[in-house]
């Protein structure tokens, strides 16, 4: 069918097209009694002319969905009344304007199909530089500048880069605009999730801000043989955490059906305890939990789950340094201490002189360790070399097996659900789980203490 008659406008507006872009809509009677909707992209030269709906009782061929936004029709035709060849919704445009912008290279970032996608190819329209892509599901993206050295942090053997932006990709038009020199402040429009998203980032903003300049600061003391800015950005680190933590929480309550909620509660997996996790898992909807953050946090569970306290500890199914199999039903009897470490892990190394003074004071008394390394080199050869080196480096002399010999059989750390390095778990003489520790151990000091008595 063609649409051949004379177009009457009937109504002219604004509105919002299928593909999130802005469009003109203007409605038009024929004079064949057909009315339709032309809807033009302000971007785009192309302009398609949709049969919305017929007047009189013929059927409905388009609609303005439940969040209306104008839903692409069954048929659509040109301005001449030739079809126009349907076309599947396309992905994301981010919209980019940065001031300070030199000869840097701009990426953008997100997580898809277990990997990470790094975007550095781009175009550029009426002065901004413009991304496009499609993503599967909503992602939390982070956009950055390389190549900026007022975004860098220069220390003796390389670089240290400045934090990006962070907000939620979506496929629709997203604007970022802003300070190529402070990325991570720059304001973002458009996008479904970030409407719920900017308000809290916002009073997050502050804290990264402070946490680069501080950080900057002690590098730069440094590089003068002043390592006092290290304490101070340690201490800024810390209560900023926490209130961050706390905005996220709070944010979580309030919005228990939010994808950001979602989002806040998987970044919070290594500082939560598990009942609190488990139980603020268990406030939010249901609509996420099958995506990507749904399941880090899910799986996160149910790791910890059968990892909790008064749980039988997960046999190991590893061997040492001499290849000797390493089972925790024969250390039945003995408190046994689980370090999940690497080579590469800097608080890991730095941990083993206060275990080494642990395990000098309580082995005797039926204290013991077992180092379970997770190592991130290329190759299995290359892995046990690390490990290895590490090893007899560190002066560490207790139980000691690599999770990447066999992991395609048995895999230590995915069984015992840890995602943060180092991670102990402290067992009892029965094998049962008692506490699990993340990062600082202080606390591991004083269960000892209570067990032993000195």
């Amino acid at each position: 069918m063609k649409l051949n008659a004379l177009l009457i406008p009937v109504l002219t507006g604004l509105g919002i097209g299928a593909y999130g872009q802005r469009v003109e809509l203007t409605e038009y009677d024929l004079d064949n009694g057909l009315r339709v909707i032309l809807h033009r992209d302000k971007t785009d030269p192309v302009v398609a002319v949709s049969v919305m709906y017929h007047v009189g009782s013929e059927n409905t061929d388009g609609f303005l969905n439940r969040i209306g936004k104008l839903e692409f029709p069954i048929r659509e035709y040109d301005l001449y009344g030739n079809p126009v060849q349907s076309v599947s919704p396309p992905g994301y445009q981010v919209k980019v304007k940065l001031e300070n912008f030199k000869n840097y290279t701009p990426f953008l970032a997100y997580q898809k199909d277990g990997g990470f996608i790094v975007d550095t190819n781009y175009t550029m329209r009426d002065g901004l530089m413009v991304f496009k892509g499609k993503v599967d599901e909503p992602v939390l993206a982070s956009f950055g500048v390389r190549n900026n050295p007022n975004a860098v942090i220069k220390i003796a053997n390389g670089i240290i880069p400045g934090t990006p932006l962070s907000f939620f990709l979506t496929n629709e038009v997203i604007s970022i605009a802003g300070d190529a020199d402070k990325i991570y402040m720059c304001r973002v429009e458009g996008g479904t999730y970030n409407t719920e998203y900017n308000p809290v980032k916002a009073l997050m903003d502050p804290f990264t801000d402070n946490e680069w300049t501080i950080a900057k600061t002690a590098y730069l003391k440094a590089a003068r043989g002043d390592s006092s800015g290290f304490a101070d950005m340690s201490a800024v680190y810390g209560g900023n955490a926490e209130k961050v933590r706390q905005l996220k929480m709070r944010f979580i309550s309030e919005h228990p059906e939010s994808l950001v909620s979602m989002y806040f509660l998987s970044t919070l997996i290594n500082e939560l305890s598990f009942g609190d996790l488990k139980a603020a898992y268990t406030m939010l909807g249901p609509t996420y939990k099958s995506g990507l953050y749904g399941k880090a946090v899910g799986d996160k569970i149910s790791s910890m789950e059968v990892t909790s306290a008064g749980k039988t500890a997960i046999e190991l199914n590893k061997s040492d340094l001499s290849g000797k199999p390493v089972s925790l039903t024969s250390l039945k009897g003995k408190y046994v201490l689980l370090d999940f470490w690497g080579s590469w892990c800097g608080p890991c190394r730095a941990s083993h002189p206060h275990l080494k003074a642990l395990y000098s004071k309580y082995k005797a008394s039926g204290f013991e360790i077992v180092g379970i390394a997770q190592e991130q080199r290329s190759s299995l050869v290359e892995n046990a070399a690390a490990w290895k080196d590490a090893i007899k480096k560190d002066g560490i002399n207790w139980i000691q097996v690599l999770n990447n010999d066999g992991a395609e059989q048995y895999d230590a750390v995915k069984a015992y659900g840890v995602t943060a390095f180092p991670t102990k778990v402290l067992l009892d003489k029965e094998g049962k789980v008692m506490t699990r520790y993340i990062g600082d151990v202080r606390d591991l000091d004083d269960q000892l203490t209570k067990i032993f008595g000195f």
